[in-house]
């Protein structure tokens, strides 16, 4: 499926599901943050926000505009003492992995050959950087994009 073969209603599930509600839950915390000047907000994107995938252009649209989302709202609440960033996940072995079509599921031995470190990803990479993200030693680190 290409971009003009997207159903419309796929696409506005889509963007609500990856964008919208970051951005809601974004504006929702903002006011307590700004007025305790102190935050972290960590959006999670995915590898297809930077390569796109055949069939899933809603889906890397969506995260590809998290990458702004988090870069601009990095840049108005940094004066507050709030870090804004991105996980931009690759390859990362999850069940749900399991359930998607076949065609839109890559080989685990190609997405390794890929990759710098030969495995696959797991859960609790992406919750390392998100913990060091989160953490006091990552104070001056807003509106970046770690890629694992």
């Amino acid at each position: 499926m290409n971009r003009m073969e997207t159903d419309e209603d796929v696409w506005a599930r889509a963007l609500a599901l990856n964008l919208t509600i970051h951005y809601r839950t974004s504006h929702a915390v903002t006011p307590e943050v700004v007025q305790g000047r102190w935050g972290r907000i960590i959006n999670i994107s995915s590898v297809n926000a930077r390569v796109g995938r055949p069939g899933l252009t809603a889906h890397s649209t969506a995260k590809a505009g998290l990458i702004a989302l988090t870069r601009s709202p990095a840049r108005e609440l940094g004066p507050h003492g709030i870090c804004v960033n991105i996980i931009v996940p690759g390859a990362i072995q999850v069940a749900a992995g399991n359930d998607l079509p076949a065609h839109h599921r890559a080989r685990p031995e190609d997405q390794i050959a890929r990759q710098c470190v030969p495995r696959r990803g797991q859960p609790e990479d992406v919750a390392a950087g998100i913990a060091f993200l989160a953490s006091p030693s990552a104070s001056f680190i807003t509106g970046q994009s770690l890629l694992l």
